[in-house]
């Protein structure tokens, strides 16, 4: 499984997820020059959080899908859906784990969810990303 911080846009056509996923890859390099330390501190803290336990990586994303609507985090919410599906997820399991983080978020978790999560279902499907 592809961690958090090993997606590569090189794969994918314009769309907004990949945009996101460009822009995530950008900052992180940017970031990594200017304060190694920071960077460095929280790709380890992802690495080992994400790495198959008691729950295996699908599980782990769909749980960060419904926290990533909840917290209205919508550049959480793209990776975290390419992640899920990477790791095995369907559709219908994304969006009932995005459904999860609506109930905690309320209306504005909604909007995130409508405005965008079927936008980026829709271009992984598209490109068959597995």
């Amino acid at each position: 499984m592809m961690s958090p911080e090993k997606i590569s846009s090189r794969s994918y056509s314009t769309g907004r997820l990949t945009e996101i996923i460009e822009k995530r890859e950008k900052n992180a390099d940017i970031l990594q020059k200017e304060a190694p330390t920071l960077f460095a501190g929280f790709s380890s803290l992802m690495k080992e959080y994400y790495t198959p336990s008691a729950l295996d990586v699908k599980y782990k994303e769909l749980i960060a899908i419904g926290l990533s609507v909840s917290r209205c985090c919508v550049p959480c919410l793209a990776v975290h859906a390419l992640n899920a599906y990477k790791a095995g997820a369907n559709r219908e399991e994304i969006l009932d784990a995005a459904s999860i983080g609506i109930e905690f978020g309320g209306g504005p978790a909604y909007v995130v969810v409508r405005e965008n999560l079927i936008e980026f279902l829709n271009e992984i499907e598209e490109k068959n990303i597995r």
